[in-house]
């Protein structure tokens, strides 16, 4: 360390408000700190680390193991969509996650930031400090639309409101696919209900074609200036050509349940390979198959889910797996104590 991260950490606060209140939701605690303003409004809250990052000190050995290890907690703060102070409502658009971890930049500007909320008046709970640091995590939330501080006194109503993901439920169930082929499978859901699920089609394509198109669907709406577009076309083929080589395919799934989900599948080569670094941002383009029909052979939803795995163009069958399914979680609001 040396003095030159000062520079980074500084910041030129034009406002604070210290909120200082504590949630609660299934058994655990989260804690709200307050408000600053910068250059934006932020929203600053502490809560607990995920157990499984907090366990894993170890590189995971498989994707299936790093895809299981990663799962998102549906109560975290960063599904958080307003917040209520007093009569006030501001709007949340997004934020990060940062965790406390000992040594990095961040872990210094949550410093920086706790001392200015203590000077401010802030009181630490006495449960905040059973936790140590590499324990916790530093939430902070975008307030677009908030210009000016709101008041809050200790009297004062304070509410979260969560918008949270599906929630996720692991099957590991194995289903071997047949392109152009159908079939059907059953399961049973954290429930003990026993899901119906219909393959209507697996179908490969040609991600290279999918990508170019998407990229003259740009260029002819003129959405992004000439030579954004051509910077995007350059670092999207060359992320391509890590994860899908030309000539070859991934496999799209087109299916309906009984139940209102969203499965996930992959195959049997991915889950047992080992992780390796991010290839790029391409994926973010190749992530969805949508179908043409918007209800299937059977009446149901019609939904696609992509396989991305490269394989090659005369490939029929696909030994893989139903990892996990998604459900869609309800939005719930919490008061502050």
């Amino acid at each position: 360390m040396d003095f030159s991260i000062l520079e980074d950490i500084h910041q030129n606060r034009r406002g604070i408000l210290v909120i200082g209140r504590t949630i609660e939701r299934n058994g655990q605690k989260r804690h709200i700190l307050g408000m600053t303003l910068e250059e934006n409004a932020r929203l600053c809250i502490i809560e607990p680390a995920s157990q499984p990052d907090r366990l894993h000190r170890t590189k995971d050995r498989t994707q299936r193991a790093r895809l299981k290890r990663n799962s998102d907690d549906p109560d975290t703060c960063l599904h958080c969509c307003e917040i209520r102070i007093g009569n006030r409502k501001c709007r949340i658009s997004g934020g990060q996650s940062a965790p406390l971890s000992v040594g990095t930049v961040e872990n210094y500007e949550a410093f920086a930031l706790f001392c200015d909320m203590l000077n401010a008046g802030w009181i630490i709970p006495e449960w905040l400090k059973e936790y140590a640091w590499e324990d916790l995590t530093l939430i902070t939330l975008n307030l677009p639309d908030v210009k000016r501080l709101p008041k809050c006194s200790g009297t004062t109503p304070v509410t979260l409101v969560h918008r949270p993901g599906p929630i996720r439920h692991t099957v590991e169930k194995s289903v071997t696919l047949h392109t152009g082929t159908p079939r059907a499978f059953r399961f049973t859901d954290h429930t003990g209900d026993t899901v119906s699920c219909y393959i209507n089609n697996v179908v490969l394509f040609d991600v290279w074609e999918t990508i170019g198109r998407q990229l003259e669907e740009l260029r002819c709406q003129n959405r992004l200036p000439e030579d954004q577009l051509h910077a995007v076309r350059e670092n999207t083929y060359k992320a391509l050509q890590t994860s899908c080589p030309k000539g070859m395919c991934y496999i799209g799934i087109e299916y309906e349940c009984s139940k209102e989900i969203s499965l996930q599948f992959y195959t049997k080569e991915f889950l047992s390979s080992r992780p390796e670094t991010s290839k790029g941002s391409a994926a973010f383009l190749m992530m969805r198959h949508k179908p043409d029909q918007k209800y299937g052979a059977h009446g149901l939803p019609l939904k696609g889910c992509v396989l991305q795995t490269p394989v090659s163009p005369g490939t029929v069958t696909v030994p893989s797996e139903l990892l996990f399914y998604w459900e869609k979680a309800d939005m719930w609001e919490t008061a502050a104590k």
